[in-house]
C-alpha cells in the first residue's frame, strides 16, 4: 500500500478519478429526473430534489459541486510536487484539462440550467412571499374517524404536509418539524397530516401512528377513498410515485393555511425551522380574516 502512496501516478489518478466521479453526479442531476422513478427517489432522497418544483435546493447543489473541487485540493496539498510533475508532461495537461473542463462545464450548466432554487421566495425584508390562492378543498377523515373538511375556513391557521405512516425516507424529518412547530405554537393552530398511502392508512393506522408520535389534539391525519386522497394530492400539487419496493417517492412540503382557507406561505423540502414555521402560524392567527 505504501508503494501505491508514493508512485508519482497516484495523485494525479486520484484527482481525475474524482473529476470523473463528480462530472458523473452531475450529468446525473441534469438527467435523473427523466430517467424514471427510481432516479427521482434518489434524487429526492439524495439531492434534495423536490418532484413539486421540478429543481434542487441551492445547498444541496453547493454541495454536489464544490466536492470534488475541495477533494482535488486537499490532494493537492500533500502531493503538490507530483501533480505539477503530472501537469508538465503534455499527455498530463491532455487528460487533465479534459477532465477538469469536463467538470466546469457540467457544473455551470447544473447552475444556469434554471434547476436551482433557494428555499422559499422571500420578499425584500426576508418575510416569505405571501400567496393568497384559495386552498383545494377535500372531504376527508381523520384519525379518530371524524370527517374533517380541508380547506375550509377554520377558526385556526392549518400548517399542512403529506406523508404516510410506512416511510422510511422524509416524513418523519417532516412530521418531527411540525411536532416542534407545534410544542412552540400551542392550540393557535391545527396540524394536518394528508396521506400518500390511502389503501394502507385507514384511521386506525394514523391513530397508531399519532401514538407513537405522541402528536397532540391539534393534529389531524386525514386519510379518505384512494381517488378522493390521490385528487387531494393532484389538487395541492404533490407529486407520489410508488416504488417497486412499496416506497413512495413524493414532494416534500409543507403549506401553511389562514384561518379564511387561502394558502399563505409554501415551504419545500424538508429543512425548515420550526420558529420560523411558528412565528408565520402566529401571525395567522392573529389576522381577523
Amino acid at each position: 500500500m505504501s508503494r501505491w502512496l508514493k508512485h508519482p501516478l497516484f495523485a494525479p489518478v486520484l484527482v481525475l478519478v474524482a473529476l470523473g466521479w463528480g462530472t458523473g453526479i452531475i450529468v446525473f442531476l441534469l438527467v435523473g429526473p427523466g430517467l424514471g422513478t427510481w432516479a427521482r427517489a434518489v434524487l429526492t432522497y439524495c439531492f434534495g430534489w423536490s418532484a413539486a418544483t421540478r429543481a434542487y435546493r441551492l445547498d444541496a447543489v453547493l454541495l454536489a459541486t464544490l466536492q470534488t473541487p475541495l477533494f482535488a485540493l486537499v490532494v493537492g496539498l500533500f502531493y503538490a510536487d507530483e501533480l505539477r510533475g503530472f501537469a508538465r508532461r503534455r499527455g498530463g495537461r491532455v487528460v487533465g484539462g479534459a477532465a477538469l473542463l469536463g467538470f466546469v462545464v457540467a457544473a455551470a450548466t447544473l447552475v444556469l440550467s434554471g434547476d436551482v432554487v433557494g428555499s422559499v421566495p422571500t420578499t425584500a425584508a426576508g418575510a416569505p412571499v405571501r400567496d393568497g390562492r384559495p386552498a383545494p378543498r377535500a372531504a376527508l377523515t381523520d384519525h379518530r374517524n371524524r370527517p374533517f373538511e380541508l380547506g375550509a375556513p377554520a377558526d385556526r391557521p392549518l400548517a399542512v404536509t403529506f406523508v404516510y405512516t410506512n416511510c422510511h425516507g422524509t416524513c418523519p424529518a417532516l412530521v418531527a418539524t411540525l411536532r416542534a412547530t407545534a410544542a412552540l405554537v400551542g392550540d393557535r393552530a391545527l396540524f394536518v397530516a394528508v396521506t400518500l398511502d390511502p389503501a394502507r392508512d385507514t384511521p386506525p393506522a394514523l391513530a397508531a401512528y399519532a401514538g407513537r408520535w405522541s402528536l397532540g389534539d391539534s393534529w389531524r391525519l386525514l386519510t379518505g377513498p384512494p381517488a378522493v386522497v390521490d385528487a387531494t394530492h393532484r389538487a395541492w400539487g404533490v407529486t407520489a410515485e410508488r416504488l417497486p419496493d412499496g416506497e413512495i417517492a413524493h414532494a416534500n412540503v409543507i403549506v401553511l393555511v389562514d384561518r379564511a382557507g387561502r394558502i399563505a406561505y409554501t415551504y419545500p423540502g424538508v429543512a425548515q425551522a420550526p420558529r420560523e414555521l411558528a412565528a408565520a402560524l402566529g401571525r395567522l392567527a392573529e389576522e381577523r380574516g
